[in-house]
């Protein structure tokens, strides 16, 4: 095949821009493409990114929903020069196709390709598509997504079910290995105070599976101390970080998880395997973490708890159920896997290069 050049744009949250560096680390094994990624200055593409820095721009962005007046019309003054910064960008960089991942600076990118008659495409993380993936839906070339629902709010014809690229590639679990089972609790990079809250009220009921069960909770930066005595008090076998690097080393851990229904974060559990009790958070956009982990639980893969949640007895009933009954544990687990996409990657890059003519 012939050098592709290709653009992938968006970012801002790890939601957006983890599944980037998934596409863009299988672009870096193809070695024939020539690739630049464009965020935001103000995403955390700005603090995580560990490639060389000639292979990325960063536009100066700003959200607009919930914002006062003034910061509305500040937003739109950033996001007209974001569109003439694509444009720069574009002719300097001259690529073949474009790729946008969702996020502040997906939209100026994306929308200044189309205009300049560039092959495009975007990628929707999440169940229900925001107000920037709907509209842009409408112009791009292909709409490549993670959850088969979502194909009801975007264009049909043009809908590719990729999944989600996720960071980790699987290697061997070793889930169990210390005759214990291992309960991962994550509530989002920033942790998430209603779960670490359950967790905590739920270890007064958990008391009699002290010698079957060790926890590995991440609770950002504010919960971190709080809980980790708790742990302590109970004496329950618990490591507790504020945040997790190297997510990998902790999946092969796991036996079961608790967790948020993030996009990410679900297809990094069903890559590995990892049955899931799933709170999801309330306050998503259109409630679309509560419609990812119903797609998740119809799989069967998970068991789903009312997002607004806030005593802990579902929760002990459910890891109750869970960790005494291996049966149980394994046919959700099979069925995560069945559920999983490893190759989304791989999908989205073929598909760019197809969408290019580069084949």
């Amino acid at each position: 095949m012939e050098v592709m050049r290709l653009i992938i744009a968006g970012g801002g949250s790890g939601g957006h821009f983890f599944p980037a560096m998934a596409i863009i680390n299988e672009i870096i094994k193809r070695k024939n493409i020539k690739y630049m990624y464009v965020g935001s200055e103000s995403g955390i593409e700005s603090k995580k990114w560990s490639l060389p820095v000639s292979n990325r721009k960063l536009l100066a962005m700003k959200g607009i929903k919930n914002k006062s007046v003034l910061e509305k019309m500040d937003a739109i003054l950033l996001l007209l020069n974001a569109i003439k910064e694509s444009r720069s960008i574009i002719k300097e960089f001259q690529p073949d196709a474009v790729l946008g991942v969702g996020g502040y600076a997906s939209f100026p990118l994306v929308m200044t390709a189309v205009t300049m008659g560039i092959p495009s495409a975007i990628h929707e993380q999440n169940s229900v598509p925001g107000l920037a993936n709907k509209l842009l839906s409408r112009f791009v070339r292909r709409v490549f997504i993670s959850f088969e629902q979502s194909s009801r709010y975007l264009p049909y014809e043009k809908t590719v079910l990729t999944g989600l690229p996720i960071r980790y590639k699987p290697q061997k679990r070793v889930a169990g290995h210390s005759g214990k089972k291992t309960i991962l609790v994550l509530g989002g990079s920033q942790g998430a105070h209603q779960i670490n809250e359950l967790m905590v009220k739920a270890l007064d009921s958990l008391i009699d599976m002290k010698d079957k069960v060790k926890f590995i909770h991440q609770t950002g930066i504010a919960d971190q101390v709080y809980v980790e005595q708790t742990y302590k008090r109970y004496e329950f076998d618990a490591r507790v970080f504020d945040f997790i690097d190297d997510m990998n080393v902790v999946f092969e851990q796991a036996d079961l998880a608790i967790s948020r229904a993030g996009a990410s974060t679900l297809f990094e559990l069903a890559a590995y395997g990892i049955p899931a009790i799933l709170i999801p958070y309330p306050s998503a956009a259109s409630d679309h973490q509560t419609l990812n982990a119903n797609e998740v639980l119809q799989h069967g893969g998970a068991i789903v708890l009312p997002s607004t949640v806030k005593e802990p007895n579902l929760l002990t009933r459910a890891i109750h159920e869970l960790i005494n009954d291996e049966e149980r544990v394994k046919k959700m687990s099979i069925a995560m896997l069945k559920w999983a996409k490893p190759d989304s990657a791989v999908k989205i890059v073929d598909e760019m290069i197809a969408l290019a003519g580069k084949v």
